[in-house]
């Protein structure tokens, strides 16, 4: 397990010129509306940008419907639509997915989220500079453990990592970290950095791409219980 961390370490060393680096920033809305006592429905809008040039790299929009079984465990079924640009033309995605959530807490201020989640996608072809009437069909596993510190009523501290692996091969690792401040009235800011180390395709090397994102959370059960 040692000598798999350093391999993974030392991976954009040993392979320079088959990494591609690049820097982005993410702008979030997560809207999240209870609609019972155990159901949310959380829609989330997230514009991502790459920052040289600064130009579009994907605008996706999820929409998932949460259970809460009990305090620990949390069940959601989700869709998700998605459009990156490619060619000058905006390719779509179409996903359908499932995770359940398990929150644990710890000594202290601490606690433990883990999550498992299964996507189906349905990836847009392009023929020459149109798009084309068929659809790529992908299976994607998800797998994240996060770690959350509240340090008082206002601020919260969190660090995840999450892997992403398709049946047959791996697609991407992302490590994160940021901090996250109650405004009031149900709205929250979130800051964090996002690393992400994903394969490119056609098994052509590797990116390694810095991410700065900046979430916006709105609570809208937050306002039906005043």
């Amino acid at each position: 397990m040692k000598l798999l961390s350093v391999l993974l370490l030392l991976l954009p060393v040993l392979a320079p010129a088959q990494t591609a680096h690049q820097q982005a920033y993410w702008l979030r809305l997560m809207v999240r509306t209870r609609l019972a006592p155990r159901l949310t429905l959380h829609s989330e809008f997230d514009e991502r940008r790459f920052v040289f040039p600064d130009q579009q790299w994907q605008f996706i929009t999820h929409q998932h419907l949460h259970y809460r079984a009990s305090p620990v465990w949390d069940a959601a079924l989700g869709g998700t639509l998605s459009w990156q640009p490619q060619k000058g033309i905006s390719v779509p995605e179409r996903r359908v997915f499932e995770e359940v959530t398990a929150t644990l807490p710890l000594p202290g201020r601490l606690r433990l989220v883990s999550r498992l989640r299964v996507e189906q996608r349905w990836l847009g072809q392009l023929a020459g500079s149109d798009l084309a009437d068929t659809w790529q069909y992908r299976l994607r596993y998800r797998g994240r453990l996060q770690l959350d510190y509240q340090l008082n009523a206002t601020w919260k501290f969190r660090a995840s990592d999450e892997l992403l692996l398709h049946p047959d091969s791996f697609d991407q690792n992302r490590l994160y970290a940021g901090a996250e401040r109650q405004l009031g009235a149900g709205f929250a800011a979130e800051l964090g950095y996002l690393h992400i180390w994903q394969q490119r395709p056609a098994g052509a090397g590797y990116y390694a791409r810095d991410v700065l994102r900046l979430t916006l959370y709105k609570d809208l059960s937050a306002l039906a219980a005043r």
